[in-house]
């Protein structure tokens, strides 16, 4: 018999894990939650992928991760503008500076980022 444990943390992310270990991922919250919820993902599997280097399901989750990461990061830069410094593909002037700040992008649009 097979049973998952649900649970959701406080970022939004709920998941449910079965008896081989193997966890599947379903995100809520605001497009930067979820991105900040993936970026942890994405950097515990590469530890747990460092000590289990053939673990084929942690590849197969990892690489869903990272695309999933991708699109939302994309996502993101078109609706707010860069996410990241690196992000700044303007060839004329550093144009980082001139915006809002990522975490508040969110909020100015109406959506609540934080549990205030």
């Amino acid at each position: 018999m097979n049973r998952a444990r649900n649970n959701t943390n406080n970022n939004g992310v709920q998941g449910a894990q079965g008896m081989n270990g193997a966890r599947s991922t379903r995100l809520t919250g605001t497009l930067l939650e979820q991105i900040r919820a993936l970026g942890f993902v994405k950097v515990e599997l590469e530890l747990y992928l460092d000590t289990h280097p053939n673990c084929r399901t942690a590849l197969d989750y990892y690489r869903k991760t990272v695309d999933e990461l991708e699109r939302l990061t994309e996502e993101y830069h078109n609706q707010y503008g860069p996410l990241v410094a690196s992000g700044n593909l303007s060839t004329e002037n550093w144009n980082w500076i001139n915006g809002p700040w990522p975490w508040q992008n969110e909020k100015m649009n109406g959506n609540s980022w934080g549990r205030e």
